[in-house]
């Protein structure tokens, strides 16, 4: 009989123990917790796949809505001798910084700057969560040729004020020269403002300025593109500017004509109506 009672206090205990934990848990449900709840105990399985359906249906409905935004972007070439390699372009949150002055430069990087080739720095954008579009512009852009784009593209309405713009290109007849702008505010532009800024040079810190013409890529040397990191600096600095042959460099592929002086671009956004 005492064992009896023994069995009979036990499960009343048990019971009430399960019965206080679900009335005072109160634990948010998810897709995945559904998942761990329902390989833990099967015997649940349609109670937990019903959470799941309730669990998914409140993520879609809490998406964040999204408008449509249309810019233009004219980048005018302020120099006499330094073709741009093909526009690269991103639209982004502040999570994403093509370049910062004194740190290292990204092999994205470093590529546009050695070389004009972008494949990289778009692959690092596009996977980075706070880029919402990046590409680029076909062709070079010559000397006091002035590149026009047409970018359409949707942000989320409540982050559309921390939208920013960011561009880089390689100075072609340098070795790891580039120009650009990053992180350029233009959220709060309204319909048919335009914002102009202009872009410096930058030095990538990736390869020496030996000015030679085996490492020249562009159309002064017609040399390697790319090359392992042998600059002693390391990390994107303010360019210093072409010695040149005219200037005393006898093995310097580069004359006068490919000196320039800041700012070597100008750029302007214009928000228009999509």
């Amino acid at each position: 009989m005492k064992h009896q009672l023994s069995s009979l206090i036990c499960i009343a205990l048990v019971l009430g123990g399960c019965g206080g934990s679900h009335s005072t848990s109160h634990t948010k449900s998810s897709s995945s917790m559904a998942i761990s709840s329902m390989m833990a105990a099967s015997s649940n399985t349609a109670m937990m796949s019903s959470i799941a359906t309730v669990s998914s249906q409140m993520a879609n409905s809490s998406m964040a809505a999204t408008t449509e935004l249309k810019y233009s972007i004219t980048v005018t070439n302020l120099t006499a001798g330094q073709p741009f390699s093909p526009l690269t372009y991103s639209f982004h949150y502040s999570g994403f910084s093509p370049f910062t002055i004194g740190m290292p430069a990204t092999i994205g990087l470093e590529k546009i700057a050695e070389s004009g080739a972008n494949d990289d720095f778009l692959a690092a954008a596009m996977a980075n969560p706070d880029v919402v579009l990046a590409d680029h512009a076909a062709g070079l852009t010559l000397p006091g040729e002035t590149k026009m784009l047409s970018v359409n593209l949707n942000s989320e309405m409540a982050n559309i004020n921390q939208l920013r713009f960011s561009v880089v290109s390689m100075l072609a007849n340098t070795n790891d020269g580039f120009s650009g702008v990053n992180s350029i505010a233009i959220g709060e532009l309204a319909v048919g403002e335009s914002l102009t800024i202009n872009a410096m040079s930058y030095d990538a810190g990736t390869e020496m300025n030996s000015e030679s013409q085996a490492t020249i890529p562009g159309p002064a040397g017609g040399g390697e593109s790319f090359a392992a990191r042998d600059d002693m600096v390391n990390h994107v600095t303010m360019h210093p500017g072409v010695v040149t042959r005219d200037d005393g460099k006898m093995d310097s592929t580069l004359t006068q004509m490919h000196r320039w002086d800041n700012p070597v671009a100008r750029i302007v956004i214009t928000r228009l109506t999509p």
